[in-house]
């Protein structure tokens, strides 16, 4: 037990690079500043949306409900994070190794590396049940035993969840592992799998409703999205004993996903390690320009990377989702899913938001400078312009847009009707919301390179230019929804006057990222 402490907090002070942030010459305090106080607010904005939504039951007279929806959904969210993470920590990472020659048993490992997830993912256990329930104690003023029952469960939330979804990932690689193709066949399987994730997702909260009261129809709505939450209930005051049933069998669970899972983790691992050369990826020699060549190595280089596709690709893969949904199911039926009531002529009027806004999550140019980590010396004896460097990986994020983008295009055009104005906006509005995100990735990521990175998870999700380019890109398609939806300004003038915006700005970034020195 001492041992898997020790290996979690060595864990914990790599991950978040502790020793630079806190050490003598704390090189790193500024730049970590800055993306503390973006992920504070973005959980600040969180944690208010989870009080309002905790106070609109209240109003509602359900405030028992509160407990078990507020479990039901960061459930459900931990869920799909602990898919999205769990391969690149728990397993395939590049200290297994270092930690193999070790006197450490399987168990062990995997314990620390199961508990290092645990601690990421209670942090959204706290922000969704923690203010959520001080909304409930407070709308009931009855409630202090079951509430501290409560407060205890927020400790023992994500363990099922992480489970599940740690189990499935195991899954995932065990039948990819034996592959040359192994990224592909991953890949698959994750998004099929989150796929069905959120299919059952919808399908529990909005597939065959049943008739009765607000109360009836929330209860059943919650238990269906997830079904231990039913022990979140409190009719009567022995009701908090599901509440230690529900510990144990959290509990119970992290020790048998534990122990199936130490019998094939170094086994799998050492497969996961082993690098299959598949002939897409052969180098032929055929002469190309150096552009081309470039352009060919971050391809390569993408693809390669089963967790940079899974976690950059995602907003591109959902808008084909949308697509396909659109072409199979009646808007007006999309429309009452979301609560838009004339669907056909929203999506018509906000289709180039809509689209621009599932472009704007993915984003690898964001990452693409970091990735090369300890490699970034090949570049610098590789006789080329930065110009052409930056071109490449730009080139990148650009070819991922144009597939969710192609497919849009058409798919909005024939299932809604626009005139020459929306049809023209469909086609400009998301080209250049594409260009904006690709430029402006690179150069905050040139402005914040990170080389001295151990896991790759570390660079693609909590590098500081990941986050900056996000919260920049929401911000970027907030901004015209606001001035349409509260300054009442045309939604055609909002867009047109914002695109060419963005096209000088990037501008501006291309020429500042071409000017700073990296390499």
């Amino acid at each position: 037990m001492n041992r898997t402490f020790l290996l979690l907090k060595t864990q914990v002070i790599n991950y978040f690079s502790l020793n630079e942030i806190f050490g003598q010459h704390g090189g790193k305090q500024g730049p970590v500043f800055i993306t503390a106080a973006g992920i504070f607010t973005l959980l600040l904005f969180l944690g208010g949306y989870n009080v309002l939504t905790a106070a609109a039951l209240v109003s509602m007279g359900q405030q028992d409900m509160i407990p078990a929806y507020m479990v039901a959904v960061s459930s459900f969210i931990i869920l799909v994070f602990t898919l999205l993470r769990s391969n690149g920590i728990l397993f395939g990472s590049r200290d297994f190794e270092m930690l193999c020659a070790l006197p450490l048993e399987a168990g062990e490992v995997i314990s620390s590396k199961f508990g290092f997830l645990y601690l990421i993912n209670l942090a959204f256990s706290v922000l969704f049940m923690v203010p959520a329930g001080v909304v409930w104690l407070i709308g009931t003023g009855k409630h202090g035993v079951p509430f501290f029952f409560y407060l205890v469960s927020v400790f023992f939330v994500p363990l099922i969840p992480m489970c599940v979804a740690s189990a499935a990932g195991f899954v995932i690689t065990l039948l990819s592992a034996g592959s040359r193709r192994k990224n592909l066949l991953s890949l698959v399987f994750s998004f099929g799998a989150l796929g069905l994730l959120l299919g059952a997702g919808i399908y529990g909260m909005y597939g065959g409703v049943k008739e009765g009261s607000l109360g009836t129809v929330l209860a059943w709505q919650i238990g269906r999205l997830y079904p231990p939450s039913a022990w979140f209930r409190y009719p009567h005051r022995l009701s908090v004993l599901w509440n230690v049933v529900f510990w144990l069998v959290s509990v119970l669970a992290f020790w048998v996903f534990v122990r199936i899972t130490a019998v094939h983790y170094t086994r799998l691992n050492a497969i996961l390690l082993q690098n299959h050369a598949s002939a897409a990826g052969k180098a032929g020699f055929m002469r190309r320009s150096s552009f081309a060549a470039m352009y060919r190595k971050e391809l390569g280089r993408y693809f390669g990377s089963y967790l940079y596709v899974l976690n950059t690709g995602l907003g591109v893969v959902c808008l084909l989702v949308v697509c396909g949904a659109i072409c199979v199911i009646p808007p007006e039926k999309l429309g009452g899913y979301a609560g838009i009531e004339d669907a056909v002529s929203f999506f018509g009027q906000y289709a180039p938001l809509i689209v621009a806004a599932m472009l704007s999550l993915s984003c690898p140019a964001a990452s693409s400078v970091s990735l090369e980590g300890k490699n970034i010396w090949i570049l610098q004896s590789v006789p080329l312009p930065f110009r052409t460097f930056l071109n490449s990986k730009i080139a990148v994020t650009l070819s991922l847009h144009a597939v969710g983008y192609l497919t849009a295009l058409p798919v909005f055009m024939l299932r809604f009707q626009m005139d020459g104005v929306r049809l023209a906006a469909l086609i400009v509005i998301p080209a250049v919301y594409s260009i904006f995100m690709a430029v402006q990735g690179i150069c905050i990521n040139c402005c914040f390179p990170r080389f001295d990175w151990d896991n790759e998870m570390v660079v693609i999700k909590q590098s500081m230019a990941v986050i900056l380019s996000g919260v920049t890109g929401m911000l970027c398609v907030a901004v015209p929804a606001i001035l349409h939806w509260f300054f009442r300004l045309p939604l055609g003038m909002v867009l047109w006057g914002w695109a060419g915006i963005l096209l000088c700005v990037s501008g501006l970034l291309y020429r500042k990222a071409c000017q700073t020195r990296i390499i």
